[in-house]
């Protein structure tokens, strides 16, 4: 469901507009003073990476050879870079690792 912005051709304030994709499309009023002269802005956008999109990331040697293997709090932080680039979903067991690794019972 997008929200589309529209300029009041007579205040100039800005009134967002959430558009649902079964409704009809409709001729907004200003919320500022109620005109109806309402042009539709460009708005800004983003976007989430799925969870399926973020197993296709692997770490490569060029990221692994920064890694002191016998570094506890290094390899945490790794996995934490892991865990970023997954999107934040990781398994129980994945958070479990990082707690043993690091001797946090």
């Amino acid at each position: 469901m997008p929200v589309f912005d529209y300029r009041c051709g007579a205040c100039r304030g800005i009134t967002p507009v959430l558009t649902y994709s079964w409704s009809k499309p409709s001729n907004p009023a200003c919320r500022h003073c109620g005109g109806p002269e309402l042009t539709k802005l460009i708005s800004g956008f983003s976007f989430r990476r799925s969870w399926g999109d973020s197993l296709n990331w692997t770490p490569s040697g060029e990221t692994l050879s920064d890694v002191n293997e016998d570094d506890p709090q290094d390899i945490d932080r790794f996995m934490g870079r892991i865990k970023q680039e997954m999107g934040g979903q990781v398994t129980p067991d994945f958070n479990d690792m990082r707690r043993e690794i690091i001797g946090d019972p």
